[in-house]
């Protein structure tokens, strides 16, 4: 419980936490709902999942601003954060660097 306290409490780590959960449901709906849908007939797959995902997307958005509000990103981390979100395995790929921007920070205190 602790643990998941200290993650939520950092900014930082809802980011990550947020991309992660993000890119999961994009990758969900593209992979799965979407071909659900199209290939066996299955609409209902893609009306459960897509509200998920626009939740994720939403939730995602809102720790980017929170991040940056903060200060401290250079343009490009914030183009790259920004719209890791758009592409599927975007948000998994930029997640490497925001573990490394956390390991910055730990060291830097």
């Amino acid at each position: 419980m602790e643990t998941i306290r200290k993650t939520l409490a950092d900014p930082l780590s809802r980011l990550r936490l947020a991309g992660l959960f993000e890119g999961s449901t994009l990758l969900f709906l593209v992979l799965v709902a979407v071909p659900m849908k199209h290939l066996a007939g299955y609409p209902a797959i893609v009306s459960a999942a897509g509200p998920v995902h626009g939740l994720a997307f939403v939730f995602y958005v809102v720790c980017l601003v929170d991040n940056f509000s903060g200060g401290g990103w250079s343009p490009r981390e914030m183009l790259r954060t920004g719209l890791a979100c758009l592409v599927p395995f975007g948000t998994f790929i930029n997640d490497r660097y925001l573990v490394a921007r956390a390991a910055n920070q730990t060291a830097g205190l």
